[in-house]
């Protein structure tokens, strides 16, 4: 809004492109982090998975190394498997952890951005209906003291 009140002097055309600037250089401000939390978000189940899958293979490799009279007696397996399941179920775990954080924090600042730029859309338009509705140039703004 300050960007066109600046160039309201100098008419409705050019206080909209001041505007326009403004609003452009203020949404990439605002917007400037919010890829790597999306993509935090999105890929952190990803490493999740990945590492669950790692953990099966190894389940699944403690199973298969036991020796044969171990694993017909039932004695090592288990304890080898279970302790791999564990290991790959903490991967997942953590994936989320840290996925669920950063969706939410991506929700939130992205809905901020959105209202911040729908308000500055607003005022933008009540300021050019003005403009273009009187034609005359708007009062440079004071300071609440009155002094310029």
């Amino acid at each position: 809004m300050l960007a066109g009140l600046e160039e309201a002097d100098r008419g409705y055309k050019a206080a909209e492109e001041a505007i326009i600037g403004a609003k452009a250089l203020q949404k990439m401000r605002l917007e400037r982090r919010l890829a790597f939390l999306g993509t935090l978000g999105n890929n952190a189940p990803f490493i999740g998975l990945f590492g669950t899958v790692i953990g099966v293979v190894q389940a699944f490799e403690g199973l298969s190394t036991e020796s044969a009279t171990n694993a017909q007696a039932g004695a090592g397996a288990p304890q080898v498997v279970m302790a791999a399941i564990a290991e790959a179920l903490v991967a997942t775990a953590v994936g989320l952890a840290v996925a669920i954080p950063a969706v939410v924090a991506f929700n939130f600042f992205q809905r901020h951005s959105r209202a911040i730029l729908a308000n500055t859309e607003a005022l933008s338009r009540v300021l050019m209906s003005y403009l273009v509705g009187d034609g005359a140039p708007l009062p440079k703004p004071t300071t609440p003291e009155g002094k310029d």
